[in-house]
């Protein structure tokens, strides 16, 4: 029924050609800074797990004592002006991605701005000694000429396995790849062979570096009511899954191995949750079996704590981070020296 689409798919694939041939040709123009920007994005609409690799390269820089930034559209917020993200900020005003990028990194500037190229040119203002930005989602935006370009791509969903949008996710044609500077396959499966690695690479055509790698969820999962303590997941029986995320599947997976026994109450990816939608939550709670929690990502977390009703419930949240399956030094070096290499006292 889809393929009903296939002219709409048509028509976008022109708009979207044409736009990357009047950047390509100077018709429109990109603006270039003299500092080191990194942009984290894909070829495809949402769930490739740009927030957590970009939380991912954050911390490896900061850990070499570079001073950083993230600079984000801030999808979903009613705003579109520049604004520095801060603790106490609702995710209506911020986004929800950019205040769990802030509750990450509590010390470190996080901004959104729908005007990525006033974005940075305020951060350099403010913050002259930043000595890298990182540019969330970023993988369309012509407007800024990225000095390190990282394009994701999902294990479960490969981009030369799908179409331009409406038929399937692409938001421009997979030839598009080759503005990367390297592509990451992302929530790899444990147990990837080398050979099954080999044939994807042979498959994407891409001239740069490819690298894998996996999510690692964490064994305690925190609360939402900071009153309250952490639990380890192997002691947990039955959840709630609460989600509002575009692939809730690794979690279900994750939730099945060990052998927890799941009720789900899922939301379109960066849903904004409303009273109503708290009260199906009490309800839904009230009707399952006891020894229930109720089990929500970091990123619904953001959005899920503003509301007090949840304080009477043990709602938990899980939290995710990137593990390379090889090659993991390589990358982390490729993109330490791109920064010093690149600084404007370098």
């Amino acid at each position: 029924m889809k393929w009903v689409l296939f002219p709409l798919s048509i028509l976008f694939w022109v708009i979207t050609t044409l736009r990357n041939l009047m950047y390509q040709f100077g018709l429109l123009k990109s603006a270039a800074f003299d500092i080191p920007t990194i942009g984290i994005g894909n070829l495809a609409v949402g769930g490739t797990g740009k927030t957590p690799h970009t939380a991912y390269i954050a911390s490896t820089l900061i850990e070499k004592e570079q001073k950083i930034a993230i600079l984000s559209k801030g999808y979903g917020r009613n705003t579109k002006d520049f604004k520095y993200v801060e603790i106490n900020n609702s995710p209506e005003k911020v986004g929800d991605e950019p205040l769990q990028a802030k509750n990450n990194f509590e010390n470190q500037i996080i901004a959104v701005d729908h005007d990525r190229v006033n974005g940075v040119l305020q951060l350099l203002y403010d913050h002259p000694n930043i000595n890298c930005i990182l540019l969330d989602d970023s993988f369309q935006h012509r407007k800024i000429k990225l000095g390190f370009n990282i394009l994701l791509t999902q294990y479960n969903n490969l981009f030369y396995n799908d179409y331009i949008l409406p038929v399937g996710l692409l938001r421009e044609a997979r030839i598009n790849k080759n503005r990367a500077n390297c592509i990451i396959i992302t929530k790899c499966p444990e147990n990837i062979t080398e050979k099954k690695a080999n044939e994807i690479q042979e498959k994407l055509n891409f001239n740069g570096e490819v690298y894998f790698s996996k999510y690692k969820y964490c064994d305690e999962i925190q609360p939402l009511n900071v009153s309250e303590k952490s639990i380890k997941l192997k002691d947990i029986q039955n959840v709630l899954l609460v989600t509002g995320i575009a692939n809730e599947q690794p979690i279900i997976d994750l939730l099945k191995l060990k052998d927890i026994s799941i009720n789900k109450l899922s939301f379109r990816d960066h849903h904004k949750y409303t009273k109503r939608d708290i009260e199906k939550i009490k309800k839904l709670f009230d009707t399952f079996a006891s020894e229930l929690i109720v089990l929500t990502t970091e990123k619904d977390a953001q959005k899920l704590k503003q509301f007090k009703e949840l304080n009477k419930l043990p709602v938990f949240y899980i939290k995710i981070k990137i593990e390379f399956i090889w090659n993991k030094n390589i990358f982390d070096n490729k993109i330490i020296d791109y920064v010093r290499k690149h600084q404007k006292n370098s």
